[in-house]
């Protein structure tokens, strides 16, 4: 269970609860690599329901499910390989025994499209009688795919970006000060941040040596990494070989707010995915780069009015970053469009969108 996640359960329940609508959640415990993130919770009962989940080899993934569970007038599941739970569920489904719906991105970005387990994908999306795409896009994925799509929903998929914002937006100057003067940094030069978890394809090959490149052409130019994740000590080794940078780990609430907002804008060249809300939260334009491995989320970034995408290659991501941090005018205009994206993407139109779908799917 997601820390991001909590906000929209409470949101669905009670959109659901008003409709005569009982959910329950049940989720699984954190194996080894997402334990490295330092971003799971529980969701208390009798919302959620905590089972002991086992990773299998590393690829195979069980969630025992409660027998009275499965006497539920709908089962919303994951859309993924490994979730061996899908099979015995699309079987109930094909029999007429159960009413199945998935809720993903139809695909795997990061994968081979000619894969045997991405041709597998494309057949079992047919196993279900409702889809719950993430976006607009994961959702005309899922009808080009051949399934109906007067049962599709996409549902917007986001944070809670109404509590960063208002946390955001309660950070005074001087806390902004003492933050950076804590961390031994100028509260005067620019900042970016990368905030999120560290593993192989967030492009750390490409952040590093760019951010060097950069401070080249950039003297001031100073860097604060946020999250957790297996190439920690990676991050953790640049930020301590080079004044300017500095590596504080996974951080929630006040002390993540504090940080986002002393910061000009938002380095991320790898996988972009809900992280891109928090960017905008926080009035933040996301810098990223043209990787065919973004997930859907990325349809939120608008070039040239919240963020930047530029091509995959240390020159053209150094560049970017001077001639925007050089550019006040251009920043402040793509910052405001950052905010009001913030205010489109949010976890109360995600919440509607999907409990109007359970709506539609039980009826």
């Amino acid at each position: 269970m997601k820390g991001y996640r909590v906000p929209f359960f409470h949101a669905l329940d009670e959109r659901l609860t008003a409709a005569g609508v009982e959910l329950e959640v049940v989720y699984g415990r954190p194996w080894a690599t997402e334990v490295l993130r330092g971003d799971n919770v529980d969701l208390p009962p009798p919302l959620g329901r905590r089972v002991d989940s086992r990773m299998l080899g590393g690829k195979l993934l069980w969630i025992p499910v409660p027998r009275p569970l499965l006497h539920a007038d709908g089962i919303v599941v994951e859309h993924a390989n490994k979730n061996l739970i899908n099979y015995p569920l699309a079987l109930a489904q094909s029999l007429g025994i159960r009413r199945v719906a998935y809720w993903g991105h139809g695909r795997d970005r990061q994968g081979d499209a000619a894969s045997r387990g991405e041709r597998f994908k494309r057949r079992s999306l047919h196993w279900a009688d409702w889809w719950f795409a993430y976006t607009e896009g994961a959702a005309d994925y899922v009808g080009g795919q051949g399934f109906d799509s007067r049962r599709i929903t996409a549902v917007g998929n986001a944070v809670d970006t109404r509590e960063l914002r208002e946390q955001v937006g309660a950070v005074t100057s001087d806390e902004k000060a003492q933050r950076l003067q804590a961390l031994g940094l100028d509260a005067a030069a620019p900042l970016l941040v990368y905030c999120g978890s560290l593993y192989a394809n967030k492009r750390l090959d490409l952040m590093l040596p760019a951010l060097l490149a950069a401070r080249e052409r950039l003297p001031s130019l100073q860097f604060v990494a946020i999250g957790g994740g297996p190439l920690a000590d990676e991050m953790r080794a640049f930020a301590a070989a080079h004044a300017w940078a500095r590596y504080v780990g996974p951080k929630f609430g006040r002390d993540k707010a504090a940080l986002l907002a002393s910061s000009w804008a938002w380095l991320n060249p790898g996988l972009v995915g809900l992280g891109i809300l928090d960017a905008f939260s926080a009035g933040l334009p996301l810098i990223t780069t043209d990787l065919p491995i973004h997930s859907p989320e990325i349809e939120y970034l608008e070039p040239g009015r919240n963020g930047l995408v530029v091509e995959p290659t240390v020159t053209a991501l150094a560049a970017a970053l001077v001639a925007l941090l050089e550019d006040p005018q251009r920043l402040a205009l793509l910052r405001q469009g950052a905010q009001a994206s913030a205010e489109r993407h949010s976890i109360d139109t995600m919440a509607d969108n999907f409990s109007r779908g359970v709506l539609q799917w039980l009826k």
